[in-house]
């Protein structure tokens, strides 16, 4: 689906949808139980779909588990089902199966298991991994600058093993947050993780033979990944601003600082209750340090744009094995529309103030990349057409209801 998007201001309230980061650890946590456990998720996604999906499958013999597009829901079960069976298939759409599974794949052969590829296909699903043995427990090392998704993935697998096991990162672990709200989900279903810091590095010991055990309600938080489209286009809004409704503003979601970043720049963010309001305030560029807060990358870097002065982002080099090369495609949707910005194997280096002319982009297949260029529309001199605008029902499906309802102009081209 390719959309036209007149500029528009975009003002009036809206309500989070279901964080899938916190869906995908509560589904994962809840299968994995004892006891039925029943999670409320209030909207859902093809991502979360996917672990839903695979999940089903723990009652198979030999699983076959189609991930989709969803790095997490492949990444989290690989460790998770082969603690469990002694052979299942991964499945995965679009660049999902060219996507990295070193050096968990490594770590998982030394502890038992074997990989093999037969290439198999299932309608547009391709075959990621045939893998065979079952995991065993002991000492994993991995590095904590590749991805977070490994740890959380042998954080839900160990427990479940017959011997002890330790998580030893050898280096700063980015993205830290995530891995802590996995630990956060593990502690409410009584699993036992101890976390030992030394040297700024990072031990995780994690005792076999656990269960869990649900707590009585389950409810996945507001997300603030997407809620940060919202919050941009109300500091880039010329009235009233936007209310964001359904958020824990204490969560331990690491995108929540998109509120202070956007404070940083000169925006205005007022906070009430599960609630915030983002006013328009003139911004100017900063530096902003993205290890910890990929995923916001696409956002801040059109709030960029709109900002006087300089704003450089490094430490993103993830974000080239997203479902996109996320930094090759901000710069270039952000350079046809007319933006100054030069990039970096590691980031993003834009001189904003300059007007946004509108024009044409590709959505790269990449959620995150065409709901950014949704929000450039606010400050867009002209129509951005964007291509292939579906690819927010990755995260976000609802997204272009509420894009309109908050004021947006767009059609179908």
């Amino acid at each position: 689906m390719n959309i036209e998007i007149t500029p528009q201001t975009l003002v009036g309230s809206v309500n989070a949808v279901a964080s899938k980061s916190h869906a995908h650890r509560l589904l994962i946590a809840a299968a994995l139980s004892k006891r039925p456990a029943e999670v409320s998720i209030r909207t859902t996604s093809q991502d979360i779909e996917a672990t839903r999906a695979c999940l089903k499958q723990l009652k198979a013999g030999i699983p076959v588990l189609d991930c989709g597009e969803s790095g997490s829901t492949l990444r989290f079960l690989l460790p998770v089902i082969m603690a469990l069976k002694e052979e299942a298939i991964f499945l995965g759409s679009g660049r999902l199966p060219q996507r990295p599974i070193s050096p968990l794949k490594e770590e998982m052969e030394a502890h038992g298991c074997s990989f093999s590829n037969k290439h198999r296909t299932k309608g547009t699903a391709q075959e990621i991994c045939h893998i065979k043995g079952r995991l065993q427990g002991g000492l994993f090392t991995l590095p904590g600058n590749v991805s977070s998704q490994y740890i959380t993935g042998l954080l839900f697998a160990l427990p479940l093993l017959e011997k002890d096991s330790w998580i030893q990162i050898t280096s700063p672990l980015e993205s830290r947050s995530y891995v802590d709200l996995t630990l956060d989900v593990l502690k409410n279903f009584q699993i036992d993780i101890y976390t030992e810091e030394k040297e700024g590095l990072l031990t995780f010991k994690v005792k076999g033979r656990q269960q869990y055990i649900p707590p009585e309600n389950l409810e996945a938080e507001g997300d603030w990944s997407n809620m940060a489209f919202w919050v941009a286009a109300g500091v880039l809004s010329k009235e009233s601003g936007i209310i964001g409704r359904g958020v824990n503003l204490k969560s331990i979601q690491g995108d929540r600082a998109i509120l202070s970043l956007t404070r940083r720049m000169g925006g205005e963010i007022q906070e009430k209750g599960d609630s915030f309001l983002a006013l328009a305030r003139p911004l100017h560029g900063i530096h902003i340090d993205a290890s910890a807060i990929p995923d916001l990358v696409p956002i801040l870097s059109v709030m960029a744009a709109a900002a006087k002065g300089t704003t450089c982002i490094h430490h993103a080099e993830r974000l080239r094995i997203k479902e996109s090369d996320r930094l090759a495609a901000m710069y270039d949707c952000l350079s046809r529309v007319g933006v100054d910005l030069a990039e970096q194997p590691g980031g993003l280096t834009i001189r904003g103030g300059s007007p946004i002319k509108g024009g044409r982009v590709s959505g790269y297949n990449d959620h995150r990349i065409v709901m950014a260029m949704a929000i450039a529309s606010v400050v867009s001199e002209g129509p951005i057409i964007i291509e292939g605008a579906e690819a927010v029902n990755k995260s976000y499906p609802g997204f272009w209801d509420d894009f309109k309802y908050l004021g947006g102009e767009y059609r179908e081209l």
